[in-house]
């Protein structure tokens, strides 16, 4: 019997809260630490590696204006997105669409921002010089991707909603039988 009350240590600190010294005094994970202090490091030389390029006022200038951009525009925009799909939520007991069309339209979105210049054709003179190939069809390309992107999420969701089989009191559905 090692903690009080003949349980474990383990379980003495959890009736404590269990968060150890550490955790209380930096009130969160060791882990959480270490991943902070690791993305320091990492920032630490990519400045060291930036330092004395002459592109590096664009590249802050970029940084901040990314950043006030998402603060200022996409990140309310995506809650006014989020708004207007939430009758998509269903009602308890149902299957929500939501996260259905969420997760294909974020990444469609995010494929979109990274390859606009590409995909709008934007940037061929660029683009060809440095990668050396044609802009042909990347928009169409995009396309494809958005579409396989949504039909495979309509099939995890028609998956998933087979699998969970008819429920009592929706709309539709005849009630389950019992067994007796």
């Amino acid at each position: 019997m090692s903690g009080p009350a003949g349980g474990s240590g383990t379980a003495a600190r959890r009736s404590r809260g269990g968060r150890g010294p550490l955790a209380r005094l930096y009130g969160a994970s060791p882990w959480h630490l270490v991943a902070l202090l690791g993305c320091f490091g990492l920032t630490a030389y990519a400045v060291s590696r930036l330092r004395e390029d002459p592109a590096l006022l664009r590249i802050a200038l970029w940084f901040v204006g990314a950043a006030v951009v998402w603060d200022l525009v996409v990140g309310p925009l995506l809650a006014l997105v989020d708004r207007g799909l939430r009758p998509l939520r269903g009602s308890p007991g149902r299957l929500p669409v939501i996260n259905h069309v969420r997760v294909p339209a974020l990444t469609s979105a995010l494929l979109l921002l990274v390859w606009a210049p590409v995909i709008l054709q934007r940037s061929e003179p660029v683009f060809r010089t440095k990668a050396g190939l044609d802009l042909d069809d990347y928009l169409g390309r995009w396309l494809v991707i958005t579409a396989v992107l949504f039909v495979a999420s309509a099939l995890v969701y028609a998956v998933r909603r087979a699998r969970r089989g008819p429920r009592t009191g929706e709309p539709g559905r005849p009630p389950a039988a019992s067994s007796s």
